[in-house]
């Protein structure tokens, strides 16, 4: 063979044999990225299932918390104690649950506008009595909430959960929802949360942040009591509230701002404030007012390994140590 050829030969091998290599690294490195590709998966899917049976486990530690805080306070919370004022956090391998809470209670239970087939007429809105619809007029005036509209407010809300189709004043029942496009109907019963009023007629995105910090949906329809230590200053409405309006609103962000440090031993104090001795005892609903609390409300952020998940839950205090579970929400 001709050296020259012999050379060739061995220069084609040579090409061939990088070739080879050249693919043979080619599919190392892809089959390493695909490996590293599912180990990162398969890192997250475990990250996000741990984080959804942490989620599941807070309301346990909810609990626990809510029930240490009624032991520590002997049942009379107030708004700067750890939980409320600040958040508590649990340490956890790889992360952290961080629980923040407030009073479920202090709010207008919309649930109380609810009209049954024995009391549907204009002037008996609400099983609880004949005044929830007034309450609810006075409390959106007091907020400065739909001024111009406060009658179609009340009664949309009020139609929304009634067991009728007769709308009220203003109001708004199937008729109005299938005629407008909405497409969807009045469910006639109670609500879960306040944010169904979101579907109501009227209840734009503004009134709806101005009604957060002071409407709720419980599940009794009865007028709940408010706990004067953990009210907070955007909630000085429901304070006014309960004065008939005669405790201006500002100054009812003054006494709540000005509260003693762990709140006032009892209502019988309270009523003793200055602010509160000049007001006629005809205006004064003092059976609105306590320091005890019923409901609570817990706001739950679990961080794991990298993923989030926010829960919310309802607790209720049933006795003087069972607290139940209301309902449970996933944020995120």
């Amino acid at each position: 063979m001709r050296p020259h050829a012999q050379k060739s030969e061995e220069g084609v091998a040579l090409v061939t044999v990088l070739m080879i290599v050249a693919a043979m690294s080619a599919v190392a490195v892809t089959l390493s990225a695909a490996v590293m590709s599912a180990t990162a998966r398969a890192r997250t899917v475990d990250a996000a299932s741990q984080a959804d049976w942490l989620a599941l486990a807070s309301e346990e530690v909810g609990r626990a918390l809510i029930k240490e805080m009624f032991a520590a306070s002997e049942g009379r919370l107030s708004a700067d104690m750890p939980g409320f004022a600040e958040p508590v956090r649990f340490p956890i391998e790889g992360g952290e649950i961080m629980m923040r809470a407030n009073d479920g209670g202090n709010c207008f239970n919309v649930n109380r506008l609810r009209i049954t087939p024995a009391r549907s007429d204009e002037n008996a809105v609400g099983v609880s009595g004949p005044n929830a619809a007034e309450d609810y007029e006075s409390l959106l005036k007091l907020a400065e909430v739909g001024d111009q509209n406060l009658m179609g407010l009340v009664y949309s809300a009020a139609d929304w959960i009634d067991t009728d189709q007769s709308p009220g004043l203003n109001g708004a029942e199937n008729a109005y929802y299938a005629s407008s496009g909405l497409q969807y109907r009045t469910p006639g019963l109670p609500m879960i949360d306040a944010s169904e009023l979101r579907a109501v007629r009227y209840y734009t995105p503004d009134v709806m942040d101005a009604l957060e910090p002071l409407v709720c949906a419980l599940h009794e329809s009865e007028e709940q009591t408010l706990n004067i230590n953990t009210l907070t200053a955007a909630q000085a409405p429901l304070l006014s509230l309960a004065f008939s309006g005669a405790l201006s609103v500002e100054a009812a962000g003054d006494l709540i701002f000005q509260r003693p440090v762990g709140g006032w031993p009892d209502v019988e104090t309270f009523l003793t404030e200055p602010a509160i001795r000049q007001i006629s005892p005809d205006l004064r609903r003092s059976e609105l007012l306590s320091v005890q609390s019923e409901y609570v409300r817990v706001q739950a952020a679990i961080d794991f390994a990298g993923t989030r998940r926010t829960v919310e839950i309802m607790y209720r205090r049933n006795g003087a140590q069972r607290i139940e579970t209301v309902w449970r929400e996933r944020k995120g």
